[in-house]
């Protein structure tokens, strides 16, 4: 009896993600939006051109993918804990002002709008989504562009390995005001972001070079192969050279 009722709900969960699935084709043609279904597990189901090309994918490869296989750690930790917030409550969240990371490390501010998808008996069954690039002459666009300014010259300056203070500088805000923004978008502090960012960027080095682990610690700012070593064995588990083997096997 388990099986069968197990069944049931897959099959009454798939039908309710593909019916919001079916308006993928029309929503291909409006211009700067992205769309999304998504499982209860944050799984894609179906996404629209918009999104493909954000993640610098063809369309047909990203169901059955994770925001976590499509963007940068620090982001796509934002985006599933939206989803998540959007299950647990069924609430949905509208016009959401956050930054997109975009494939080639651009990023951009956007208005996002997640719901919950029930099925006939009211259960949560996934999530859909919208999101549409802001107007440049926008009010809030305008007071995110700094933030937006700022990732891109973290990124940029990595080898450098600048600070917090630097960073408030470059944005022309207070430390307290940089911050605050940090949270408010990310859920994190300065610090802490700027070790995810290194790290990611050190990850993909490790991925797609051949750059040893003394050159990928200066590139991605760490004052030795030593300290680079010790921060990417507690955030991986794994020591750099293994961490390479290991997706190289894969």
């Amino acid at each position: 009896m388990g099986e069968f009722v197990a069944k049931k709900k897959n099959i009454q969960d798939g039908a309710v993600l593909a019916a919001a699935a079916a308006w993928m084709p029309l929503l291909d043609t409006l211009e700067n939006v992205m769309c999304w279904v998504k499982d209860a597990d944050g799984r894609f189901v179906a996404a629209n051109a918009g999104l493909a090309e954000s993640a610098g994918l063809p369309v047909a490869v990203v169901a059955g993918r994770t925001d976590a296989d499509l963007y940068a750690t620090e982001f796509a930790a934002v985006y599933r804990r939206d989803d998540e917030a959007v299950l647990a409550s069924g609430q949905a969240i509208l016009n959401k002002a956050e930054l997109i990371n975009r494939a080639g490390g651009e990023v951009e501010w956007r208005l996002t709008s997640k719901v919950a998808l029930r099925d006939s008996e009211g259960r949560l069954v996934g999530t859909a989504g919208i999101s549409r690039r802001m107007a440049s002459d926008a009010p809030d666009a305008e007071r995110g562009d700094p933030l937006a300014n700022l990732i891109r010259h973290a990124r940029e300056s990595m080898a450098k390995g600048l600070g917090v203070a630097e960073l408030a500088a470059r944005a022309g805000v207070s430390v307290a005001t940089l911050e605050r923004r940090i949270r408010v978008n990310f859920g994190t502090t300065p610090r802490s972001f700027l070790a995810e960012l290194r790290l990611n960027e050190a990850a993909k080095l490790l991925k797609e070079s051949n750059l040893n682990v003394s050159q990928v610690a200066d590139r991605t700012g760490y004052e030795s192969a030593a300290s680079f070593t010790r921060a990417f064995r507690r955030r991986q588990g794994v020591a750099p050279g293994e961490f390479r083997r290991r997706f190289r096997r894969a």
